[in-house]
C-alpha cells in the first residue's frame, strides 16, 4: 500500500493537509508544507521534512516525468540536503530512497501503484494550490503536465 498526503505549515510543527486547508498561505513564493510518503507502512517522507511544497511538488512531477525514460531519476529537496531517489529494479518494482544526514530510508513499492498515487495526488495538489494562487496557475498547470507524461 502506497500512501501520499500533502499538507501545509500552519505553524511550528503544524500542518494541516492541503484538502483541509482553509487558510491561504502567506507568501506564494514559499508556500511551507510538507510531503509524506509511505510505502507498505514505511515512511520514506514525513513532515519532519517540510520544505516549499509546490516547488518540492514540481521537482517530483519532473520525477515521475523522467522515470518513463530513465532507469533512475532523482531530485533534492529545494532548501534541505535532502536528496530523494526513485531506482528501477526488477519485475515493476521501484526503489524509493530519501537521503537524510541522519541515514537513509527506503522502501520497495509496485512502479504503476507509486506513480498512479503520486498524480492523484498530484492532481489534487495542484488544483488546490491554483485555487490559492490564481496567478500561478500556468506553473502548477505545467508541472502537472509533467507529473503526467510518465508512459510505460
Amino acid at each position: 500500500m502506497i500512501e501520499v498526503e500533502s499538507y501545509l505549515r500552519t505553524g511550528d510543527d503544524e500542518f494541516t493537509r492541503i484538502e483541509e486547508a482553509r487558510e491561504v498561505p502567506p507568501d506564494p513564493r514559499y508556500v511551507e508544507g510538507a510531503l509524506t510518503l509511505s510505502i507498505g507502512g514505511r515512511a520514506v517522507l514525513d513532515t519532519v521534512m517540510w520544505d516549499y511544497i509546490d516547488q518540492l511538488w514540481a521537482y517530483v512531477s519532473d520525477m515521475v516525468g523522467s522515470l518513463s525514460e530513465k532507469d533512475e531519476v532523482s531530485t533534492y529537496f529545494p532548501d534541505q540536503p535532502i536528496r530523494l531517489t526513485f531506482r528501477r529494479q526488477a519485475n515493476g518494482r521501484v526503489l524509493v530512497s530519501a537521503e537524510l544526514t541522519r541515514g537513509p530510508r527506503v522502501a520497495n513499492a509496485d512502479e504503476r501503484e507509486l506513480v498512479t498515487e503520486l498524480q492523484a495526488k498530484g492532481e489534487v495538489f495542484f488544483a488546490r494550490m491554483s485555487e490559492f494562487f490564481p496567478e500561478n496557475r500556468r506553473a502548477y498547470e505545467d508541472a502537472l503536465t509533467r507529473l503526467r507524461s510518465y508512459r510505460r
